[in-house]
């Protein structure tokens, strides 16, 4: 009984974590246009440190492709902006958009789970 107590225990508090990093963006932060967000990503490489699991490695070329490096997987492909969202699409992820505001110079985007990371420029 006492083991399902723990068990049941942690559930709860990984439940709580999780609501804790769906939080939503950062006070103060604002949509960006979509040429504003192509600016602010275009020629970069960045860092992200997700609440679990390995950090990023995000480069955004010029030319509209990007690189990604996640722990041992990696993938490439093409890379747009439209209202406030980046978009994405590799080889092997499929595409997507996810919504991205400023605070600042500071980069957040909003992920599919609904956590919300920092872009660090590296």
């Amino acid at each position: 009984m006492k083991l399902v107590k723990n068990v049941f225990l942690m559930l709860l508090l990984a439940n709580s974590v999780a609501l804790a990093q769906s939080a939503d963006f950062p006070d103060g932060s604002k949509t960006i246009t979509p040429e504003a967000l192509s600016a602010a990503l275009s020629g970069k490489t960045f860092s992200v440190k997700p609440a679990s699991g390995p950090d990023w490695r995000w480069q955004f070329k010029d030319s509209g492709y990007h690189f990604i490096n996640v722990g041992s997987f990696s993938d490439s492909g093409k890379w747009s902006t439209k209202d406030s969202t980046l978009c994405s699409e590799g080889k092997k992820i499929t595409y997507s958009c996810n919504e991205v505001q400023m605070l600042g110079t500071d980069i957040y985007l909003k992920r599919t789970s609904g956590e919300i990371v920092k872009l660090v420029v590296q």
